[in-house]
């Protein structure tokens, strides 16, 4: 068994804790808040690249298929997420965090598999281009857009170039210091032209160089990360719960009176979310034995899950579809690994019985004794 890389999820808690700065909107009158809720904005770079260097670990212990698969049923699943903020995502499809991954680790996986890691990195910039060559063309409003190229929140174009790129870092360390060294240069020459403005939605060349910078310098401090705290990484192994329940303690915060001030809002929702997270654990534990004791009952659980997560929009009453959500979005961030185990049982078991089909044909069709 491949042994756990801890310094990539102290690099997701950093992700978690510069999430929170960009959704807390908070007053930002200070020079330091300000700076802080700047940096936020680019925690999807920390976890889309951070999910670049785990699919290709992955795929050294399991096969494209199972990842396939199960980064399909994330998309769908993650879905949750969108309901939670009351959206009905049949009449308003959104690609958030959740789609955003699965898409970005479908995609790559088919790369590394095609090119190799260390050929595949060296495509990061090529996600990035495409998008500004569809801002060019103004392609009309479809289904595509959102999901594969702006408008939309985090689509294929250009996010995939942040997968790559940690991937590219992973693979290519030292030229990928130089590739580093060089963004910054690039992004100081714009801002002393006073062209410095980042743009993340619809991506700008200063958002993808910063962004580049960003990550570039963590992944060279990250190989001399020995050992890291237990309590340090408590967020970044649970960043899927932290996604969920951050904007539900924050969407409190906020529908109460109580004051949006940094020194507040940023301490107390990070123990919210560690006070969450181990009570929710704790009912989960007794949840357990009852759906995840067979595969059957696993298999139950999750189309019954994904039933709820698709339907709810059009079944439920409006008012109703955040909490509904938000339990859907809890029970996934809380066994999505328990399904990861359920498709590699299946995705195991399909090639088993191919390859016994298979067999029985060659006997069959063999000459006659």
């Amino acid at each position: 068994m491949q042994k756990r890389d801890y310094s990539l999820d102290l690099l997701k808690t950093l992700g978690c804790v510069l999430m929170l700065f960009a959704h807390s909107h908070v007053a930002t009158d200070g020079w330091i808040t300000h700076q802080l809720v700047f940096l936020g904005t680019f925690a999807p770079v920390i976890f889309f690249s951070v999910s670049g260097v785990t699919t290709v670990l992955q795929l050294r212990a399991r096969s494209a298929g199972s990842l396939f698969l199960f980064y399909a049923l994330f998309f769908f699943l993650g879905l949750s997420f969108v309901g939670a903020k009351g959206v009905n995502f049949w009449h308003e499809p959104q690609c958030e965090v959740p789609q955003g991954i699965a898409l970005g680790v479908i995609a790559t996986t088919f790369l590394v598999r095609w090119l190799g890691p260390e050929m595949s990195g060296f495509l990061f910039p090529l996600p990035f281009l495409l998008h500004l060559m569809a801002k060019k063309m103004a392609i009309p409003a479809s289904i595509a857009t959102g999901f594969l190229v702006p408008p939309g929140l985090f689509p294929l174009f250009p996010w995939l170039a942040f997968f790559l790129w940690g991937i590219f870092c992973y693979s290519h360390q030292r030229t990928a210091v130089l590739v580093t060294l060089g963004a910054g240069a690039a992004y100081a020459v714009l801002s002393l032209q006073g062209l410095g403005h980042c743009e993340k939605w619809d991506m700008n060349t200063q958002y993808f160089l910063v962004g580049l910078v960003l990550y570039g310098f963590l992944a060279v401090v990250r190989p001399f990360i020995q050992a890291v705290p237990g309590w340090l990484v408590y967020l970044g192994r649970r960043s899927l719960f932290f996604f969920y329940a951050h904007y539900l303690l924050l969407y409190l915060w906020h529908r109460s009176t109580l004051p949006a001030v940094p020194a507040l809002v940023w301490p107390l929702v990070l123990a919210g979310v560690v006070a969450l997270s181990l009570a929710f654990e704790r009912i989960n534990r007794l949840v357990e034995p009852a759906c995840f004791l067979t595969p059957s009952r696993a298999a139950t659980f999750w189309v019954l899950m994904l039933g709820t997560v698709l339907l709810s929009p059009t079944l439920v009453p409006a008012p109703w579809l955040p909490p509904l959500s938000y339990v859907c979005g809890f029970l996934f961030a809380l066994n999505y690994r328990q399904l990861s185990t359920l498709v590699l049982e299946v995705v195991g078991g399909m090639r088993g019985l191919f390859r016994h089909r298979a067999g029985v044909g060659r006997r069959v069709s063999g000459p006659a004794r």
